[in-house]
């Protein structure tokens, strides 16, 4: 199934990381991990085609859908 992911869930997804690879040492998870999470729907693996390449909050470098990053702590 392929996604077209909403500007708005772009920046949603970014809300919820803490850095990239560029910044983070260990950034293990992949963005579109991200936004796979906050699918409301499940079922079949998704390919998910961004409007607009997301931006670390930390760096401000370029995320795509295959960049890794690290997730915030849900506490």
């Amino acid at each position: 199934m392929i996604v077209s992911v909403s500007h708005n869930a772009v920046l949603k997804a970014e809300l919820s990381i803490e850095g990239c690879s560029a910044c983070v040492s260990d950034a293990t998870t992949r963005f579109w991990e991200v936004l796979d999470g906050s699918r409301t729907y499940s079922g079949a693996h998704a390919i998910y085609i961004l409007p607009v390449l997301a931006r670390c909050p930390k760096c401000q470098g370029q995320i795509d859908e295959m960049t890794l990053v690290r997730p915030k702590s849900k506490v």
